[in-house]
């Protein structure tokens, strides 16, 4: 079978859900191809921060900061998806992290955030869930939440309403070239799609169609576990990390391998760990998250599992009685920057590169935005030149 349309989007995750449904809104006719299904992958198996927090100074922060003021619009213009302006905590007990926690600070500081140290009494008033190991902690006002799989599934729903088409579960198994032109899809069993334009919004997927186009784009993946527990009686209203997140993005100057680990942390210690947790608008907590770089499986690990139960149990000591509901794990992109590739000009007239979201949840939807501007003809709403597939070779030179 063969079908047209105006355009393709491969990948049904919060960056290409948003590319369909804009590039809907602005009059293309467009098929959503996904392996599984909208939010199948990692935008619908993660706790839902909007974190500024981690983005370092320069054009990852005003990206960031940008992609945070579209979100607010976005909770303005679509059904209810839990958005929330809670601010964010990143918690520590040890003594060993004071330090870390005031040059952590600091440091966002200079890069343009309200950050501020609480002591343990100034915590309590703004989280007072908080167990008694915790000493004090880094806030943020700016960071917010949202349940990015409710945002995606409004998305899909929205989309299909206005005409577009959601083919899945289907896998596109190459795209379709004429010379340096991008004509369609092929899809495994055969079918080809015809389109003007194709978006590929694959994430960690996507270098398995542009490989062969010698275009891959320079990631690693990284495997994310996360769970829910059944609703609380409690809610955080903050997103919260805890001292691990230090770990992960250690300020100027510190050596995060000689920072503590807790016991459970050493289980495996390939794993790596951000202690993060947030609560639903229903009451659910959704915590974790051990990570495994290089890791494309998808699945959670008893050790991944155990860290996180046992040290949100330690932050937030209500916690430890809750039912599970379920446990999973999502794989990412992380390009050596920790930006998306958003680009238009990779050399073959009709292909928009979307992937790479490392911190899809606050730049996924709008980078869908941008995509729809860029095949219109439009200025997009953020310029793009900083975010593109050139910058690699840039730096190889």
């Amino acid at each position: 079978m063969r079908r047209a349309v105006d355009a393709v989007v491969i990948g049904a995750g919060i960056a290409g859900t948003a590319s369909a449904y804009y590039l809907r809104q602005a009059g293309a006719s467009v098929a959503l191809v996904d392996a599984h299904g909208p939010g199948w992958g990692a935008s619908g198996r993660n706790p839902g921060f909007l974190w500024l927090q981690t983005k370092p100074a320069g054009l990852a922060m005003d990206f960031s900061l940008a992609c945070r003021r579209f979100a607010e619009t976005l909770a303005d213009d679509l059904p209810d998806f839990g958005f929330r302006a809670s601010g964010g905590l990143i918690l520590y007990r040890d003594a060993a992290y004071a330090s870390v926690a005031q040059i952590f600070a600091a440091d966002r500081r200079r890069a343009g955030l309200p950050v501020e140290l609480l002591d343990r009494k100034a915590l309590r008033d703004l989280c007072p869930e908080i167990g008694p190991e915790i000493s004090g902690a880094v806030w943020n006002p700016r960071d917010a939440y949202q349940d990015t799989v409710r945002l995606v599934g409004h998305l899909a729903r929205l989309f299909e309403q206005a005409g577009g088409i959601i083919l899945a579960p289907a896998r596109v198994a190459a795209l379709v070239m004429s010379a340096s032109v991008c004509r369609g899809v092929r899809l495994a069993d055969g079918d080809e799609i015809a389109s003007g334009i194709v978006v590929l919004a694959a994430g960690p997927w996507s270098n398995e169609l542009l490989a062969p186009l010698r275009l891959d784009v320079p990631y690693v993946t990284t495997r994310f576990e996360a769970a829910e527990t059944a609703p609380a009686p409690f809610r955080l209203r903050p997103v919260v990390a805890g001292q691990a997140l230090f770990r992960f993005f250690a300020p100027p100057g510190i050596d995060r391998e000689a920072l503590p680990r807790e016991p459970s942390e050493r289980l495996r210690p390939e794993l790596g760990f951000t202690e993060q947790i947030a609560s639903r608008a229903d009451g659910a907590l959704l915590f974790g998250c051990a990570y495994e770089v290089g890791s494309a499986r998808d699945q959670a690990t008893v050790a991944g599992q155990a860290m996180a139960c046992s040290i949100h149990s330690r932050n937030f000591p209500a916690v430890a009685g809750l039912p599970i509901m379920r446990q999973w794990a999502g794989v990412v992109a992380q390009t050596p920057d920790g930006l998306p590739v958003l680009d238009a000009s990779v050399g073959l007239e009709g292909l928009v590169i979307n992937t790479g979201h490392f911190f899809g949840n606050l730049a996924g939807a709008f980078s869908g935005r941008i995509v729809a501007d860029l095949v219109a003809g439009k200025d997009p709403p953020y310029p793009i030149d900083g975010l593109s597939r050139r910058r690699f070779a840039a730096r190889a030179a």
